[in-house]
């Protein structure tokens, strides 16, 4: 096996988050090892660091440690009946997510989160021609850089500007928002293959602003599970940004622009494009030790790999690679990811997260780079509608939390 190239020390203390100083001292106790570089300077071994980095996230959560200040861990607990997930496991309303994706449409999962039997049969995705055109218009005007959740995060603010029930906040009026939201959020996108009807699954939709070519049944299927998959997963950052909004009794707009803000982040939404370059990588120099390299000189980490509330496996990443497993046409991407898996479980505790397996989804077929966070933001949404109905039955402002001053003292007052 190729020896992976070192990191600097300031790469590594950033990665660790520590001063220089106790990086050093970690070398003196024999925690990390390090070579000296041709310059002069320190080389610390990356995944080395990186399994130094999961033992101190384990002990900082170890015993019993007041919930408000775990690193990584919410500042309060907010009682929730949609999501569980459990010994490894996810379930949507007692239903285990895995057999939600084989067997439902992304409708018909939505439903189900949303309080139905998850039996769709009559509800409305759609947009209309005319809405349609002005979403694609003003997309085009954000340029030649612009991204998919970019154009995603505008057609939200455009359908909700257009829409008279927009501050009605009961519930129904609120899911079908939800449905309107989704509808957009696809039919925003350009098309790179021919288009399907416009009342045709959201999947298949989908699939067609991600990819020329026209897909096969298993693309679909595949697409759709990776969609479901998606639903809802805790309070994720973007989740809580969405309750947070609703919380304040802005409208579901409003709501869904919050969580699309905090969505849009390497260290969440956007985890699955970095994972996307490394494989990219590992396919171009058919080394995944070199395409590490790259990955791990910044201070993000690997990405694809490790999960706060998973410890042997992310069971959505799990599922996804059994369904991609039993087609030819994704060999290349999970083949890819399978190298890599293999040099970084050597080495560390890190699992293989959705994000990989978005990546290796996009890399077999030739995707959009960034079509891992369209699919992710799209299940997503299903969620974050989910959340701000049941934030509406809540108190207003409840998720208010308050801040300990740690500054300058107060001038003390002349008398």
């Amino acid at each position: 096996m190729e020896t992976l190239p070192g990191l600097t020390a300031a790469q590594a203390a950033a990665r660790l988050g520590v001063k220089r100083a106790t990086l050093y001292a970690y070398v003196s106790r024999g925690l990390l090892s390090s070579v000296r570089s041709e310059s002069g300077g320190s080389v610390f071994d990356a995944l080395e660091v990186e399994s130094l980095a999961d033992t101190r996230s384990r002990g900082r959560s170890s015993g019993p440690a007041d919930r408000s200040t775990m690193a990584g861990r919410p500042l309060m607990v907010v009682d929730s009946d949609l999501t569980l997930i459990e010994n490894d496991d996810l379930y949507f309303r007692g239903r285990r997510a895995t057999d939600l994706a084989r067997s439902h449409s992304l409708e018909e999962a939505a439903e189900l989160l949303w309080g139905g039997d998850g039996a769709h049969t009559s509800h409305d995705y759609g947009t209309d021609d005319e809405l349609r055109r002005r979403l694609l218009q003003a997309g085009d005007v954000l340029g030649s850089r612009s991204r998919l959740i970019d154009r995603m995060t505008l057609s939200v603010t455009i359908v909700g500007s257009q829409d008279p029930l927009r501050d009605d906040l009961a519930p129904d009026i609120v899911l079908s928002t939800g449905r309107r939201i989704l509808a957009a959020m696809i039919d925003c996108l350009p098309s790179l293959g021919t288009e399907p009807p416009p009342h045709s699954p959201l999947a298949a939709r989908l699939w067609s602003k991600l990819s020329a070519e026209a897909p096969a049944p298993a693309d679909l299927r595949i697409l759709n599970a990776a969609l479901v998959l998606s639903l809802d997963h805790d309070l994720a950052t973007s989740t809580f940004a969405a309750r947070v909004a609703a919380s304040a009794r802005a409208n579901p707009y409003s709501s869904i622009g919050a969580a699309l803000g905090a969505f849009d982040s390497v260290l969440h939404g956007g985890a699955s494009i970095l994972a996307v370059d490394l494989l990219s990588d590992v396919l171009l120099n058919h080394s995944p030790e070199v395409a590490l390299r790259r990955q791990m000189s910044s201070t993000t980490g690997i990405p694809g790999f490790g999960h706060v509330l998973y410890s042997k496996r992310d069971p959505r990443a799990q599922c996804l690679f059994a369904l991609m497993d039993a087609e030819p046409t994704y060999r290349v991407g999970v083949d890819a990811a399978r190298r890599v898996i293999g040099v970084v479980r050597s080495r560390t505790t890190r699992i293989a997260n959705v994000d990989l397996a978005l990546a290796a989804l996009a890399v077999s077929r030739d995707l959009r780079p960034d079509s891992g966070q369209a699919i992710f933001a799209v299940g997503r949404t299903v969620g974050w509608i989910a959340h701000i109905v049941a934030e509406y039955a809540e108190t207003p402002l409840r998720l208010r939390p308050e801040s300990r001053y740690t500054g300058r003292a107060a001038p003390q007052a002349d008398h």
